[in-house]
């Protein structure tokens, strides 16, 4: 399947690079993903082995999502929403299910580098124009740009205790982690400025829009999804602990743990997590580490 692999490589790298820039760009690299996919299965009759208990509960997610939507007050809409989580859902499949070296892991990251100094760029850029707003970034809101920035900074700090080649030099990724911790204080202070009182904070929050559209089941479903997300990393990241012989290797269940915590502690007073290119993002760095960690306890013989 060597081709297939190549192939979803390629979109991983155009998905990652620009990932934190372009909505538009994102969607195409999900449909190329999907073609690659779907081209596979006919040519080959088979797909990749993917980790059947995350596969089998993300399915269960997609049919309490869909009993959701047809409980709701207007189901085609909501059913149409719910394509929409799917569709942004997808890219945690690139990872889990073609990522074949974490030599390749290391470059995506590199393509997902350049993505968000662009981002920053536009934002530092913004920050010394505008002169009563928040900069957005290449978001349409401040909002969504401190929840990219979340994302990044503990992938930077991956990077940053990485011991593979491509990671030899620490500088870059050291100061991209300055750069984004700098950017995430000042979006995130200029964001909070504005807001008026807590009762208006809370109602943004992701957990109450998911309430709101889907009710019980779909806030119980995505409970589900996310808690089960967590008690993998945890597991991955208890492995990774045991086999580690240098406190300066960061663990990629670690590193997942993180990005989890700080958009779920984001999506307490702001639903940023629900949009798109957040969505997208959040799943892609999640397949890719998953997949990077299991590749690290199979080099080391603690998995067949």
């Amino acid at each position: 399947m060597g081709i297939w692999n190549q192939l979803m490589y390629i979109v991983m790298m155009l998905f990652a690079l620009t990932s934190n820039v372009s909505i538009a760009a994102t969607s195409v690299c999900i449909v190329l993903g999907a073609l690659v996919m779907i081209a596979q299965k006919v040519c080959t009759g088979s797909l990749p082995d993917m980790d059947k208990g995350l596969v089998k509960i993300v399915a269960v997610y997609c049919v309490l999502q869909v009993v959701a939507a047809l409980m709701a007050p207007d189901p085609a809409d909501s059913l149409g929403e719910v394509w929409g989580i799917i569709y942004r859902l997808s890219p945690l499949f690139m990872g889990i299910g073609y990522l074949q070296t974490r030599r390749r892991m290391a470059w995506i990251l590199v393509a997902f580098a350049v993505s968000v100094l662009v981002c920053d760029a536009m934002g530092a850029y913004q920050l010394v124009v505008w002169d009563d707003y928040a900069p957005v970034g290449a978001s349409s809101a401040a909002s969504f740009y401190a929840t990219h920035l979340l994302m990044a900074i503990p992938i930077f700090y991956l990077m940053c205790h990485q011991d593979e080649g491509v990671f030899a030099k620490k500088a870059i990724p050291a100061f991209m982690l300055v750069v984004s911790i700098a950017m995430y204080i000042v979006v995130s202070w200029s964001d909070w400025s504005g807001q008026a009182d807590w009762a208006s904070v809370l109602s943004q929050s992701s957990f109450v829009k998911i309430f709101a559209e889907g009710g019980l089941v779909g806030l119980a479903s995505f409970v589900m999804l996310q808690g089960y997300i967590l008690y993998r990393l945890v597991k991955l990241y208890q492995a990774e602990k045991s086999i580690s012989r240098s406190v300066n290797t960061a663990s990629y269940g670690m590193i997942g743990i993180l990005v989890l915590a700080g958009i779920h502690l984001e999506g307490m007073t702001e639903s940023s997590m629900l949009q798109i290119s957040i969505m997208r993002e959040y799943w892609l760095l999640i397949g890719l580490l998953l997949a990077a960690g299991k590749m690290r306890l199979l080099e080391a013989g603690k998995m067949e």
